[in-house]
């Protein structure tokens, strides 16, 4: 771990987000790192991304690990991932600029929009029914003429421009098997992947603290002041 997040703070947040959803856990990853003062609920998903790979460098490094099945040939694959392939391209925004409006003209409509925002996940977590419309929906800032019932056809148009609103909220790798050739396209969800990262590794820790405090007697303050390098020498000690 690098000196940016503390084993404390690591601990700390795996147990605030261990029994949360998903979209839940993203904002949480995000927010240790986010500027004081910015809500990061309120971030379009690309910045919250940006926000999580941020952690995710100060933390656990550039490459991320990745495997996946190959959809050809039925091949376990082994992936490295550069953070920097995962941001979008171009400078982002300082969380708290305020939502970058935008409109759509469609089948005699004027919606003006914006991106999808981490509230909005968290909104249709566990919701039934018509979640899509529901997520589109959440992104109308205004319409003309009025009217709270948008027809299909104008929310899929919305959907297309999403994309191009806020580029980068979604995550896709443009993958080749090795084996067989077979190319295809995966999608990587950022802030899952870096849970699983500090799920594991707050385990991790949570065995050495164990191991030691039943070994010598220590507190989990006493096992986390020492070193990682020489808390692994006492766990070979105590163990050999």
């Amino acid at each position: 771990m690098r000196r940016e997040l503390t084993e404390w703070q690591l601990l700390d947040m795996w147990e605030a987000g261990h029994r949360q959803a998903p979209p839940a856990r993203a904002l949480l990853l995000a927010a240790a790192v986010a500027p004081s003062g910015a809500t990061v609920a309120d971030l379009p998903l690309a910045e919250l991304k940006a926000l999580q790979l941020d952690l995710r460098e100060r933390s656990f490094g550039t490459v991320l690990p990745c495997v996946t099945d190959c959809p050809g040939c039925g091949e376990s694959l082994e992936v490295s991932v550069m953070t920097d392939e995962l941001r979008a391209p171009g400078q982002r925004k300082a969380p708290g600029d305020g939502p970058e409006l935008g409109t759509l003209h469609a089948e005699g409509c004027k919606v003006t929009y914006r991106a999808l925002t981490g509230r909005d996940l968290l909104a249709v977590h566990g919701a039934s029914g018509k979640v899509r419309r529901t997520l589109l929906r959440r992104c109308v800032v205004g319409s003309e003429p009025a009217d709270s019932d948008l027809p299909d056809v104008v929310l899929e148009a919305l959907a297309e421009r999403l994309a191009d609103h806020d580029p980068g909220a979604d995550t896709v790798l443009s993958l080749t098997c090795p084996h067989c050739r077979h190319a295809w396209t995966a999608a990587l969800d950022v802030a899952e992947h870096l849970w699983a990262e500090v799920e594991a590794y707050a385990r991790r820790l949570l065995y050495e603290v164990h191991a030691l405090a039943r070994a010598y007697g220590w507190s989990e303050a006493d096992v986390l002041a020492v070193s990682p390098l020489r808390r692994q020498f006492y766990l070979g000690a105590a163990t050999g």
